[in-house]
């Protein structure tokens, strides 16, 4: 058969291998929902797993329920403060005086050396014009911030997980791809042999073949090493091996996010887990300057006390009943200005935290439309990469039948089988790279997809 003829042939074998192609396409397409959402399913239990395992997590979950008991502790201060007090003095030297007492110089003693107090005092703060009020509201809002803080943490954690598992498939992918050009080495070396037996290839091919086949097996190796840190990275996450849970025929398949930039934009404003927290802050600190401000208000409190004591004429030895009730009004008059500078302390902190919020809401955009932008130029590449795919097959084919008729090198089937490999792999590169872009866009807006 001429080359000719060959060339012929293997045009009617391409064209039904196109067909082919499309039909498998066709099946992939109907099947791209149950995939994806088997796919879904695997991420939802590994991100379950892991929140669940997190010491991270569940040390901020500990430090968060101590939130209520700092509310009661606030609340002690609507409550009488009540305390005992015992107490002893020695006094000398004391005051005296001689006095006529029925005709006769006396001397009176006005108090004795040995002073003894024993009582139970009480006080009550009647009002204190808010600010005890505000206090509590600032610590419930600390207490917001707080939660907001381990939403962040599982939220960074989900969004870890994910990349870690999508990084998996990737690589179980690569692995395939690279295993794949190994078996095109070990076949091309196949035809070597065969030529240099009939006298038509020299041994020098044959070397050839050999380094490029320990080459390709290398590249396995490495990518199964970057596969196992991986999986050992996630299985430290979940507090489990990960090497049963995740199929080694996943595919790379991610079905949430916005399509459209404004409305990824407009979501990520509402429910980005980052800006959340920001604006919490400027909560808390500007509750922080209407506290400041109130520093300079009077405080009304009732004061009462009951106990005994000795001092009391005419017998200054004797212990006594004793009591006190009163009001007070405490009014700042002069603190050096304390209160206005802690005022305006809280309110260039308020300024900052409020310019803090602007420039996350700016990075978010940025990182917005740079997401976009890759899903746009991944999916282009993608596009080129696909139909340089079957030009390298076809070519690769050509390759062979003119090696195996004499009239071509074994340097064309190298060049032929690289081809191949790196469009197999950019193909593979740009999916994943279109994946990791709309993975960035959830989680910039708050999607809780798990």
């Amino acid at each position: 058969m001429s080359v000719l003829s060959q060339v012929y042939t293997l045009n009617i074998e391409t064209k039904k291998m196109k067909i082919n192609k499309l039909l498998i396409i066709v099946c992939l397409f109907l099947g791209n929902e149950v995939l994806a959402q088997s796919s879904e399913q695997v991420l939802s239990k590994l991100i379950n797993q892991a929140l669940e395992y997190s010491p991270r997590v569940k040390e901020q979950q500990q430090l968060l329920s101590t939130g209520d008991y700092r509310i009661k502790v606030q609340e002690t201060g609507l409550k009488p403060q009540v305390s005992g007090d015992v107490s002893y003095s020695r006094v000398d030297p004391i005051a005296k005086a001689t006095l006529p007492v029925n005709g006769e110089p006396r001397v009176i003693q006005f108090q004795p050396h040995n002073n003894y107090n024993v009582g139970v005092s009480a006080s009550y703060v009647i009002y204190d014009w808010g600010r005890f009020k505000e206090g509590v509201k600032k610590t419930v809002l600390e207490i917001q911030q707080q939660t907001g803080g381990v939403e962040t943490l599982k939220h960074t954690l989900a969004y870890q997980v994910s990349q870690l598992y999508y990084s998996i498939i990737y690589l179980q992918k690569a692995i395939v791809v690279q295993q794949d050009q190994v078996k095109l080495v070990q076949e091309n070396g196949k035809i070597i042999a065969d030529r240099i037996k009939s006298g038509d290839a020299l041994d020098y091919d044959a070397v050839q073949v050999q380094v490029r086949y320990k080459n390709a097996e290398m590249r396995v190796i490495d990518l199964q090493g970057q596969l196992e840190r991986q999986f050992i990275f996630l299985s430290s996450l979940i507090g489990s091996d990960a090497r049963k849970l995740i199929p080694a025929n996943a595919e790379l398949q991610f079905g949430y996010g916005k399509t459209d930039l404004q409305n990824a934009y407009n979501e990520a404003i509402q429910n980005n887990v980052d800006l959340k927290g920001l604006l919490t802050k400027e909560s808390v600190l500007a509750q922080e300057v209407k506290i400041s401000s109130m520093s300079s208000l009077p405080t009304l409190a009732a004061n009462a006390s009951l106990g005994v004591r000795n001092g009391y004429l005419p017998d200054i030895s004797v212990l006594r009943p004793n009591s006190l009730i009163g009001v007070k009004l405490s009014i700042p008059i002069y603190t050096g200005k304390r209160g206005a500078y802690n005022t305006q302390i809280a309110k260039i902190n308020l300024d900052a935290a409020k310019q803090s919020t602007e420039s996350q809401k700016v990075q978010i955009s940025r990182d917005l439309e740079n997401a976009y932008n890759d899903i746009k130029v991944a999916n282009q590449k993608k596009e080129l990469a696909a139909s340089n795919i079957y030009q390298a097959e076809y070519s690769l084919k050509l390759a062979k039948k003119r090696l195996e008729n004499g009239v071509s090198t074994p340097l064309e089937i190298q060049a032929a089988e690289t081809g191949l490999e790196e469009a197999k792999f950019n193909l593979l590169q740009y999916d994943y790279q279109a994946l990791l872009a709309k993975l960035e866009i959830s989680r910039l807006s708050g999607v809780k997809f798990w």
